[in-house]
């Protein structure tokens, strides 16, 4: 990544308030931030922007997250962005393990998890 232009962070959740206070801990100075509501959403953003990394929820309206990210590793513009899973679902590991199994997955967060986390996680990716 060109060390002057700040990293795209593109967060996929449909829990608002984990959105706001994702908002309000990526500042503008220093990420571009974009948000989705679902995985059609998501997978459109991520399109289009093409972000440094994808934070995504698991179950969300319309297209789930184990969805979103096939749909993303379908797509030759879209199947090499690392995407970390933040979920406050509880699973047990075989369920986890199917979704370490998919090559963009990075990462598995529980919520809540403390915003610094979120951020080492991206500076740990983008410095990759």
């Amino acid at each position: 990544m060109d060390k002057k232009r700040k990293p795209i962070i593109l967060v996929v959740d449909d829990n608002s308030g984990f959105l706001q206070a994702v908002r309000m801990a990526f500042d503008s100075r220093d990420y571009s931030l974009f948000t989705a509501l679902d995985g059609q959403e998501g997978y459109d953003c991520a399109v289009k922007q093409h972000p440094d990394v994808i934070f995504t929820d698991v179950k969300m309206p319309n297209i789930s997250g184990l969805e979103f990210l096939h749909k993303l590793l379908s797509d030759e513009k879209t199947k090499n962005i690392p995407v970390v899973i933040v979920t406050a679902s509880h699973f047990d590991p075989s369920t986890e393990m199917v979704f370490k199994q998919e090559n963009n997955v990075k990462g598995f967060l529980q919520k809540p998890c403390p915003i610094d986390t979120l951020k080492d996680a991206v500076a740990e990716i983008v410095n990759k």
